[in-house]
């Protein structure tokens, strides 16, 4: 237990250091996994509106293939220990009947343990950790990550309270008032290119429809959008069911072919909300920042592209001119 012991005293002053929430998170996650020796850990906390548990920290290799795989509070035992501010211990997770089977399983779970992060009597999310070998953990085990959780609380609550003053609570992209900020490069002499996307119409969408399947598809081409840009990059929501990607570095060319990757993917998703499924199709304007041209400025021209698009048909890309 003194080993344990110290490695909390090292997380508790590394959680001291200025770093980024996802560093935070990442370093917990590890820490979770190297205290109760196993290479599968996770961290996942609950979204804005305290429905849905979102991957956001994990070590070690994931156990179902869909590492980002979302579990509605109150869904499986993750979403079990979300609802009640509890934690759980299972030697035979398989068998106990809160545990969700799912497909793209890629490890056999013959343990599993979780605890809530809790500020006070609010649920942030749950650390979890699992194993091959049934009862592979111990009381000690758990009682250690108890107070990593503890411990950990207070960090990710202030980290997630700025982070959340950026972010879209609906589709975890930024908000625009995040583009204000120094991230975005002001040095007009490299390249960089904008994306301007609007989802297809979405009224239609709300009216035929209802506002929940509005939300899934708002979230899902932001989720869409995310899988094929870097890390560096700029995911906006712009307002309604508009989206701004800005990417620094990139040229006309690498941004239209971002562009026409994320159109093909997101004509080729089903969304299903409870027992109704459709698919979207979404316009996009490109535009690449000319010399002497602010972020703002080139925005506006792929907005202009956008509605090109639209009046061309809708669900396709078009270009704004580069000189």
């Amino acid at each position: 237990m003194h080993a344990e012991l110290t490695q909390l005293a090292e997380l508790a002053h590394a959680l001291q250091a200025r770093m980024t929430l996802e560093d935070l998170l990442q370093h917990i996650a590890a820490t979770a996994a190297r205290l109760t020796r196993t290479p599968h850990a996770s961290l996942r906390l609950l979204d804005p509106t305290g429905s849905r548990l979102l991957a956001v920290a994990r070590a070690g290799e994931p156990l179902h293939l869909d590492a980002a795989f979302e579990f509605e509070r109150g869904e499986g035992l993750l979403g079990w220990i979300a609802e009640h501010g509890q934690s759980l211990r299972s030697d035979d997770p398989a068998t106990d009947a809160r545990f969700l089977i799912r497909s793209d399983q890629s490890r056999t779970i013959g343990a599993f343990l979780g605890v809530p992060v809790l500020s006070g009597a609010r649920c942030l999310g749950v650390l979890s950790v699992a194993a091959a070998t049934s009862g592979h953990f111990t009381d000690d085990d758990e009682a250690v990550l108890v107070l990593l959780a503890a411990i950990s609380a207070p960090h990710i609550e202030v980290s997630r309270l700025a982070h959340l003053a950026r972010i879209d609570p609906l589709t975890g992209a930024l908000n625009r008032r995040a583009l204000t900020e120094p991230a975005v490069p002001a040095d007009d002499r490299d390249p960089l290119s904008v994306l301007f996307v609007d989802v297809d119409r979405f009224k239609a969408v709300n009216d035929d429809h209802g506002h929940a399947m509005g939300d899934e598809v708002l979230r899902t081409v932001t989720r869409t959008l995310a899988g094929l840009i870097r890390r560096d990059d700029a995911l906006v929501r712009w307002g309604g069911e508009e989206l701004v990607v800005v990417l620094p570095g990139a040229t006309l060319a690498t941004a239209s072919s971002i562009a026409e990757q994320a159109r093909c993917a997101v004509a080729a998703t089903a969304i299903a909300v409870g027992d109704a499924s459709l698919r979207v199709t979404v316009s996009i304007g490109v535009a690449q920042r000319r010399p002497g041209e602010d972020l703002a400025a080139a925005i506006d021209r792929a907005d202009a592209a956008m509605y090109a698009s639209k009046r061309a048909g809708r669900d396709r890309v078009t270009v704004a001119p580069a000189g």
